[in-house]
């Protein structure tokens, strides 16, 4: 960056200075009506009561305000797409009007003394790190390279038990500040054609740090190699994020597709967890429950940490499945019937329909897909039916396929049974009537058992429905059965909304990207300065959406007194389950 040419920390000999200073050039001058307006979300996140209160029991001068360093930090993120703090000295000093300093309290000097400007700057810079001391895990010096088993005892305090409460506090702060924008939008109707769906993914988020070496750990002693999908890395942060996402097509563009959710974290460390965070607030700020995308690393995690924590808020994962997955290896059975790729078949299910699913995950493309897709069809009759959702005890009811397969071992229960009153079967059929066709023996598929006793069958066999329980097939069962139109539909749809928000929140008007965009070192400056540019996205989603809307970007963000705001949740108040829902599958 250009630096004044008469201060003699830049002459030659003297070194490079620790950090970069200010322009002597004076910026562009922001409106007042936008300053106002990152004001006021500010303010609503909650995070600028929540960091003062920290400071009032600090001894020594009250220094810099706090709360004028985040401004500074928001307005530099929303007009230069920049959240290094030269850039918010300079906005927030010298890019506002001089009413709005007034009005504001903001320190400012003569912008032609240089020295006045580095002395106004330090102080600046030191409130933003006194912040950050208070908010770390565990305080170090940052100036040089820590030796690598010091740096590994760092990283160990932020990933273990002992940094929990600091972890936990930085999170909830970081997810005040994503937030705010989302809940203005609730309380302004904004998100009224939302249906509850969303899609989580974790992206990279690099550092501007050199990588660990054997004997050296990096200036960010947490991070670590965050490798893609295309088997590239970068060292840096993983950020888990949870994007407003639509399972039908039909609701594009009726609502704005915001971040609801952002946790920054080591990559590859309790990505389950910090999922199940992201949607556990959501499930606070709204009683909306949907479909919830992932992809295949989700879907490997144990069941604990990932699967059932979602179920239990009442969401309806949709997962893709790995090769290993829907190998012939990983079928089971449970009550007699084959379990695979979370459902559950009848025993006499041809080999050739069950291998559908191998061919289907080898695919190489869309194209090669569609045509196995439409044989998959052929295995529906032989599905176990279920007969109800999760009851109270977690447990569900699956019928045998009798009404969809001509067997003999079920007409030979049946027979044993209660006689029931059936007709004959009709010789003529009408062709046009859906019903008549498919309730015909003739159109059904027909098994052919082999000759066993009744006591040696499978139990699904013996009985006309079996109990189920919910640790059966804990990561592969969901709402929507892999492979049909629908789930396909459904999960292209919500992958392409998180993979484009990603590419919106990288794209030359956020630069999460971009590392020189956000300079500032640690793992506490770096999950705000994140926050604060997934915030900024969020605002700028918002303001898009108003001018496509016909309304005011201006005002249409402005709360009147009818508007409720909802609360961001407390802490301390435990998330609870969500009542059971019905199911959406079709």
């Amino acid at each position: 960056m250009r630096t004044p040419a008469d201060d003699p920390r830049y002459q030659p000999g003297n070194g490079r200075p620790r950090r970069p200073y200010p322009r002597s050039h004076e910026p562009s001058e922001m409106s007042d009506s936008k300053v106002k307006k990152l004001r006021r979300t500010l303010e609503q996140s909650g995070v600028v009561d929540m960091v003062e209160a920290q400071f009032a029991g600090l001894p020594g001068p009250p220094g810099y305000p706090i709360r004028l360093v985040l401004l500074g930090l928001v307005c530099a993120s929303y007009e230069r797409t920049s959240s290094n703090l030269d850039d918010a000295f300079e906005v927030i000093t010298f890019g506002t009007s001089e009413r709005l300093r007034v009005e504001l309290s903001i320190p400012t000097c003569d912008i032609e003394d240089q020295d006045a400007v580095n002395a106004l700057y330090n102080r600046f810079h030191r409130a933003w790190t006194r912040m950050n001391r208070l908010l770390d895990a565990a305080p170090h010096q940052r100036r040089s390279r820590l030796p690598r088993a010091a740096g590994r005892k760092v990283a160990a305090r932020w990933n273990g038990d002992r940094g929990q409460p600091a972890l936990r506090h930085l999170e909830e702060l970081a997810n005040r500040l994503v937030t705010a924008p989302v809940r203005t939008a609730f309380a302004k109707g904004l998100m009224r054609h939302w249906r509850g769906d969303t899609a989580i993914d974790t992206t990279c988020v690099p550092t501007w740090a050199r990588p660990h070496t054997r004997k050296r750990s990096a200036l960010e002693a947490s991070a670590n190699w965050h490798y893609k999908g295309g088997g590239d890395r970068e060292f840096g942060y993983s950020a888990t994020l949870a994007i407003a996402a639509h399972a039908d097509p039909d609701r594009a563009g009726r609502y704005p597709q915001l971040i609801l959710g952002m946790v920054l974290h080591t990559p590859e460390k309790d990505m389950g967890r910090h999922a199940q965070y992201v949607s556990a607030v959501l499930a606070q700020l709204t009683e909306l429950r949907g479909f919830t995308a992932a992809d295949r690393a989700y879907t490997k995690l144990l069941p604990e940490n990932f699967h059932r924590p979602m179920r239990v808020l009442g969401y309806m994962p949709v997962l893709d499945f790995t090769k290993t997955q829907v190998a012939d290896g990983a079928e089971g059975h449970h009550q007699g019937a084959i379990a695979k790729v979370g459902r559950l078949f009848c025993p006499l299910t041809p080999r050739r329909l069950l291998d559908l699913y191998g061919q289907i995950r080898s695919a190489k493309n869309e194209r090669e897909r569609i045509p196995l897709r439409e044989r998959l069809q052929e295995i529906e009759p032989y599905t176990l039916t279920r007969k109800d959702t999760l009851d109270y005890r977690g447990t569900e009811r699956f019928a045998c396929p009798i009404t969809k397969l001509n067997c003999p071992w079920a007409q030979e229960r049946e027979g044993n049974g209660t006689p029931k009153k059936k007709g004959p079967v009709p010789v003529v059929i009408n062709l046009d009537a859906h019903r008549e066709r498919a309730a015909h023996p003739a159109n059904r598929p027909t098994v052919a058992p082999p000759d066993l006793p009744i006591d040696e069958r499978p139990k699904c066999c013996r009985q006309s429905s079996v109990t189920v329980q919910a640790h059966v097939m804990p990561r592969t069962r969901q709402e929507l059965p892999w492979q049909t139109p629908s789930w396909a539909l459904a999960y292209q749809t919500l992958r392409a909304h998180i993979e484009g928000g990603n590419g919106r929140l990288k794209s030359v008007d956020s630069t999460l990207h971009a590392r020189e965009r956000r300079q500032p070192r640690g793992r506490v400056a770096q999950t705000l300065l994140s926050a604060i540019t997934v915030m900024v996205h969020n605002i700028k989603e918002l303001e898009q959406y108003l001018v496509a809307s016909k309304m005011s970007p201006v005002t249409g963000l402005d709360l009147e007194p009818s508007d409720v705001l909802p609360p961001y949740p407390r802490a301390e108040e435990p998330i609870t389950p969500h009542p059971r829902v019905l199911s959406r599958s079709p």
